[in-house]
């Protein structure tokens, strides 16, 4: 799973004030969870920024706009405007000429430059949020500009000042950092603080909010009870009242938006914060549409909940629901209802904290076909021990953005109480399965960086396993890859055993190798898709889902079935790509899936596949078939014979042809149909190539057989036969060589059918190449040879020669 990473967020809970986002990602990528991009914030906001309007009038020449005398801090500029929200004495965005903006928050990025709109010049552009990129943060209505007074009132407003400075987006980068399933503590910026801190052995700065404060007065109670125990390990809630409902303040949108949420509201927003910041998912629930406290417990049938995603949901008894006394209110770690969700008019919440069986979450969301941030996380496996954390937490920050007060005692069902793992193990053992001599100071030095609890007898190491790693460390070797990463992989030289002689490798991946090969230097660009497809995309494709392979349990319906072709998955690709390229080769070699001969409960008949696609070029399905021959010639195998494909859906009639090897089909080619190339919104011609890895493999060979060139002139013949429009050229020239050693080479030139030719009937025309590799033929040799073939092509093809 991947998490995009505020570097600016990352250094409130780690010291890295002197580590580069460069030396960061390069650092963590060896030892930890890998960092696949580093993405600038605020890069397309050069030439943008406050400005403050001074003076306002209508414009001369047209009544929606005005003119607005603007202080940009360098010098005082007439900007023509129609916001409709335009004031003296507002601080607005400005976009200066230079600037790249997208004109009314739609298309591409364009570049401002010096123009005069109904007959008055304007320098520069007064921008509304959707034309810079931040609608998400600060929406507004139709014809309005972004107001900076209101939307960011406690900004340092100065005119001139960058709008990505005066945000704090230019000194900021965000990290697209891959993190393994296993660490579901990585997933928050606490828990990557820590990696980082034990990697870069830095300071980790990080501190726990204090304890929730005790109510004022009499307490209220939050009635909460957990039916399904072993479903729910711990849940926690706490009731706030007089809180006020209302935008959130700039930093935390900003955080927000740095891993790709949009802003709500200040209490759905903490709830968010705290799922990025502690990879703690939470929920706030409206207190007032809660009836009588809340039960966890299995979905009743019939039961249906209108989800906070607009959708509405029919449950089952296999679900674990959040209820209150007659309905469900969530369904449990996946997502919450709508009727009870946090409103504008909201006073009251109660908020929530919990930890769920992930089986039985992983199962409700693949159901319901239901995927939020909060369900990728529960699913992974939470540990109990985070949830006073977490609420804490978010207590403390809607007590500071939405005010109010505790209106109860916390509400904590425990299904049984935490025990934390332990391992032992020796140093010896941690040095022999490393592989380098590290000293045991070293050892446990790392272990306590990455929060373990360690004790040492001798040469025993003993480590208690930190809560947020309960679902993770399983053995004591686990502490040897622990310590092993930290002192870094690339720090243990690479040693072959002795005596350990490299492995051959197997004929197929050799192969497949020399095809991958082959086609880059032909110009093809490799695609990876999926090996598991939708069934929607296979029939689109006119392929029948019904005989393929079927997951019980697909991630999402686009990933439930095996897929037995690429061609599909290549037609979708360049349907992906059209509006990019206008010209496109690519090609994928993978494996597809078959139901076993043995049954379906077997393993898949698993076979390499090699596929291509042209589109874009002249007469592509000319340059697929000389795509084949060229692999089938690289691969050193010449007995092909051809045949055209005319009854089929999938291709088109009379541009299709299939390569056989003595007799076996190793490759169909030709143009898809128009009728599916327009499904995929593909114009013009489309070529595929389908070509069987088995059989290829099975008649490649490697080694190559010279032919010396005839040092003697050859002599060359044209020949024209009439035969049957059904024949085959080429059976026509496997026929004509099979004549006389002599014959060199058949090439076709021409093939005409119509006038002066029987009906039925085609003229084919070819040349003839004849020569010997000692002597010069005659005259008589090479007539002698053409009167063979001749009789040959009668005997077989009833053919008649043309004069």
């Amino acid at each position: 799973m991947n998490s995009l990473i505020s570097y600016d967020w990352l250094k409130e809970y780690v010291d890295l004030k002197k580590v580069t986002p460069e030396e960061f990602a390069k650092r963590m990528s060896l030892s930890g969870p890998a960092v696949e991009k580093i993405i600038p914030q605020g890069a397309d906001l050069d030439r943008v920024v406050i400005g403050q309007v001074l003076e306002v009038k209508a414009h001369p020449n047209a009544d929606k706009l005005r003119l607005a005398l603007t202080d940009v801090g360098s010098s005082k500029v007439t900007i023509v405007c129609g916001g409709s929200n335009l004031a003296e004495g507002q601080w607005v965005v400005v976009a200066l000429v230079g600037a790249k903006v997208r004109w009314h928050g739609e298309g591409d990025l364009i570049e401002l430059k010096p123009a005069e709109i109904r007959g008055v010049k304007s320098d520069g552009m007064i921008c509304a949020a959707n034309e810079i990129g931040l609608a998400d943060a600060f929406p507004h209505a139709e014809r309005e500009i972004l107001d900076l007074g209101v939307a960011v009132p406690d900004m340092n407003m100065k005119p001139g000042t960058p709008i990505a400075d005066a945000l704090g987006l230019s000194s900021d980068v965000v990290m697209d950092v891959e993190v393994t399933s296993n660490r579901v503590d990585a997933m928050g910026m606490v828990g990557m603080a820590r990696e980082a801190s034990a990697i870069l052995n830095k300071s980790f700065t990080w501190k726990p909010s204090k304890s929730v404060p005790k109510p004022k007065g009499k307490a209220a109670k939050v009635s909460v009870g957990v039916s399904a125990k072993k479903l729910c390990p711990r849940y926690m809630a706490v009731r706030i009242d007089g809180v006020t409902v209302g935008p959130s303040p700039w930093w935390l949108k900003r955080r927000l938006a740095s891993a790709g949420l949009n802003s709500i509201n200040n209490i759905v927003d903490i709830t968010n914060f705290i799922l990025l910041e502690l990879a703690q998912p939470m929920h706030a629930f409206d207190a007032a549409m809660i009836e009588k406290g809340i039960d966890v417990r299995m979905a009743r049938k019939g039961e249906k909940i209108h989800g906070l995603d607009g959708r509405d949901h029919k449950l089952d008894d296999s679900m674990l629901v959040i209820a209150d006394a007659s309905k469900p209110v969530a369904i449990a770690g996946i997502i919450g209802g709508q009727a009870s969700g946090v409103a504008s008019n909201t006073t009251s919440i109660i908020l929530e904290a919990a930890t769920f069986d992930s089986v039985s979450i992983r199962r409700t969301a693949r159901t319901l076909s239901v995927q939020t941030d909060a369900q990728l996380r529960f699913e992974k496996g939470l540990s109990t021990q985070g949830l006073p954390d977490a609420l804490a937490r978010a207590v403390e920050l809607v007590l500071e953005l939405a005010g109010g007060h505790i209106a109860s005692t916390i509400a904590d069902v425990v299904a049984e109480k935490y025990k934390a793992r332990s391992f032992t193990i020796s140093s010896d053992e941690i040095e022999s399965l490393i592989g380098v001599p590290l000293p045991k100071q070293e050892m446990i030095a790392i272990l306590r960086r990455l929060g373990f609890k360690v004790s040492a007898t001798g040469k025993k190491i003993t480590a208690v396993v930190p809560w947020w790693r309960d679902h993770d460390i399983e053995l004591a070797r686990d502490l040897v890859e622990e310590i092993a990463r930290v002192y870094g992989y690339a720090n243990i030289p690479a040693v072959v055993p002795i005596g350990l002689a490299p492995r051959p490798m197997q004929a197929d991946l050799f192969w497949e190798d020399r095809v991958r090969d082959i086609s880059k230097g032909a110009g093809l660009i490799e695609t990876y898709s999926y090996s598991f497809v939708s069934k929607e995309l296979m029939e689109k494709a006119s392929y029948d889902p019904s005989g393929m392979l079927h997951l019980q349990n697909p991630l999402t319906a686009d990933l439930e079935i095996m897929r037995t072709t690429l061609l599909p998955s290549l037609l979708q690709a360049a349907s992906d790509n059209r509006e990019r390229e206008d010209e496109m080769r690519l090609f994928e070699l993978a494996n597809v899936y078959y139901p076993s001969a043995a049954g379906w409960k077997d393993l898949p008949d698993e076979r390499a596949e090699f596929g291509a696609l042209f589109h874009g070029i002249k007469e592509p399905w000319k340059v697929a078939k000389g795509h084949v021959e060229q692999i089938l010639a690289e691969c050193g195998i010449e007995n092909v014979s051809w045949r055209r494909l005319e009854t089929d859906s999938f291709w088109h009639p009379g541009r299709t042809v299939q390569a056989f090897i003595n007799g076996e089909l190793v490759a169909t080619l030709g143009e898809v149909s128009p009728k599916i190339s327009a499904r995929f919104k593909l114009e013009g011609s489309v070529a595929l190539i389908d070509l069987a890895m088995q059989t290829l493999v099975a008649q490649a060979v490697i080694a190559k057989q010279y032919r010396p060139l005839s040092p003697f002139p050859p002599a060359k013949r044209d020949l024209a036969v009439v035969v049957d429009q059904r024949s085959e050229y080429d059976d026509l020239a496997r026929a004509i060589r099979a004549v006389d050693p002599l014959v060199n080479e058949v090439e076709w030139f021409d093939t005409y059918q119509g006038k002066n030719l029987p009906s039925g009937k085609k003229s084919v025309a070819m040349h003839l190449t004849l020569s010997s590799v000692d002597r010069t033929l005659e005259s008589a040799e090479v007539d002698a040879v053409m009167e063979k073939i001749a009789l040959a092509l009668k005997e077989t093809f009833r053919a008649d020669i043309r004069s």
